[in-house]
């Protein structure tokens, strides 16, 4: 059948969206994720008495007594100079929630620590940050959530790699960590995390490509934070946001296998508040600062790469606005679903794309001693999860062109009541419907492609209460 211009511009849409961007992004991330494996840190000798002033910023808002309690235990343990170590948890809570929490905690022997409230609050996280950072005495600024646990000796590691290097700034290598385990979800994303920071720090570092700073485990030099300007209290995304300020000052920021454990989302709630968070987030940076991300201090190619990293949450958007395009065509009266859409050789490549990353994900979790049940399970959760969000996705996407943007904590290890499921349930549905009547006209590449992305919404809704 010859198509017409729009049916033929339809169908290089879908194609392009489903299979291109995709299948690219995946290589280009196992790419990447092969040379985050010989990733090696560049090490010096360090005398304790001869450490910096470190100051450690913890925002918190709503966060279990205990939780910030178990991050100050083990804060008391790492190795540094006692002397020169001291640490400033930033509260947004209201004034009641917060006197309960300064009567529970109490701070451990020789640790110095200061708890303090925010009275007037602008901006969410970085306003945070950028208020502890005012007030604070270090010479070297490390960032932590208040879930996040350190090896004891993580920081001397850490500042050892940033010596050696000559490093403005130095993420520690994310490990997920989750108190629910039973959780399949937060075992993908375990993995999943795994695989990221090996890719998009430690990966893109080797190869000589700007890293952005990670929110949760990042060690900073004074000096740098502060001919900047420190962070940017109106925007979400504190990380990337300094970090594209960092890049554009000509400051280096290194990757490094100093681990920080961060606790995962375990449950659907938490899972599609951080990811639409982060998709804002990412977006956010890009258009708010895209001056910073294209100047003259950047390659070509590092820029390119930039881009590709800002975007990273577009391809689930995009492949979630091409099934719905398929959808809408298949409940047109005509023969609209008798044309096979996705009929092309790019699916080869895009199977092929599919197949690397399951094996990688596989083998990554076989090496952190997953059993290959247990990895397959986590395999078809993560992904599954990841498809039913994307309608959310989408929305961060927008969010983040908006002036004004909301910052939503992660409910992580808490049980939530959600209705998201509902919206799920109907795209599902709705994909599922149309999956039918493209096979039942013989379009069976697009009828089955659809079966296949409906199955991930629907599996959601049928297995996310397990994981509360």
């Amino acid at each position: 059948m010859t198509l017409s211009l729009p049916l033929l511009m339809i169908k290089i849409f879908e194609t392009i969206s489903i299979f291109v961007i995709p299948s690219f992004l995946l290589l280009y991330q196992y790419i990447m994720f092969k040379s985050g494996v010989k990733f090696k840190d560049d090490t010096l000798p360090v005398d304790l008495n001869s450490l910096p002033y470190l100051t450690v910023l913890v925002p918190t808002k709503g966060e279990k007594p205990e939780v910030i309690q178990g991050l100050l235990e083990n804060l008391s343990r790492v190795k540094w100079n006692e002397e020169k170590l001291e640490v400033i948890v930033i509260s947004d809570d209201n004034e009641e929630e917060f006197n309960r929490l300064v009567e529970k905690l109490k701070v451990p022997n020789k640790l110095k620590a200061r708890i303090l409230r925010r009275d007037i609050k602008i901006g969410y996280k970085s306003g945070a940050l950028s208020y502890g950072f005012n007030i604070s005495n270090g010479d070297l600024i490390l960032t932590l959530d208040v879930d996040a646990r350190l090896e004891k000796d993580s920081l001397i590691r850490a500042y050892s790699h940033m010596r050696s290097l000559g490093c403005d700034a130095v993420t520690l290598n994310w490990i997920g960590y989750t108190t629910n385990k039973h959780s399949t979800l937060a075992k993908g994303v375990i993995i999943s995390t795994i695989i990221a920071d090996r890719s998009l720090l430690n990966g893109r570092d080797r190869r000589g490509l700007r890293i952005f700073p990670v929110g949760c485990g990042t060690l900073f030099k004074r000096d740098a934070l502060k001919l900047i300007g420190g962070w940017d209290p109106l925007m979400i995304q504190d990380d990337l946001e300094i970090g594209a300020r960092l890049v554009n000052a000509g400051r280096r920021i290194c990757s490094s296998t100093s681990q920080v454990f961060v606790e995962v989302p375990d449950n659907l709630v938490a899972f599609y508040v951080q990811q639409s968070r982060w998709a804002m987030g990412s977006i956010e940076v890009l258009t708010k600062r895209l001056k910073e991300i294209t100047s003259k201090n950047i390659s070509l190619i590092q820029k390119i790469d930039i881009f590709i990293f800002l975007l990273q949450y577009v391809p689930i958007a995009l492949t979630f606005v091409a099934a719905l395009v398929l959808a809408a065509i298949s409940f047109i009266p005509g023969n609209f679903s008798e044309i096979d859409y996705l009929s092309s050789p790019l699916v080869l490549i895009w199977l092929i794309a599919l197949g690397i990353y399951g094996f990688n994900f596989i083998n990554t979790a076989r090496t952190y001693n997953f059993s290959l049940v247990e990895s397959l399970r986590a395999l078809g959760k993560i992904s599954s999860y990841t498809v039913a969000i994307s309608p959310f996705i989408l929305i961060g996407l927008f969010s983040g062109l908006r002036k004004t943007r909301k910052y939503i904590v992660t409910p992580k290890g808490t049980k939530v009541t959600t209705r998201i499921q509902y919206p799920i349930l109907a795209f599902g549905i709705i994909f599922l419907l149309s999956s039918l009547i493209y096979l039942y006209h013989a379009s069976y590449i697009t009828g089955t492609w659809l079966l296949y992305y409906s199955m991930g919404y629907l599996f959601t809704v049928l297995t996310f209460k397990r994981e509360l």
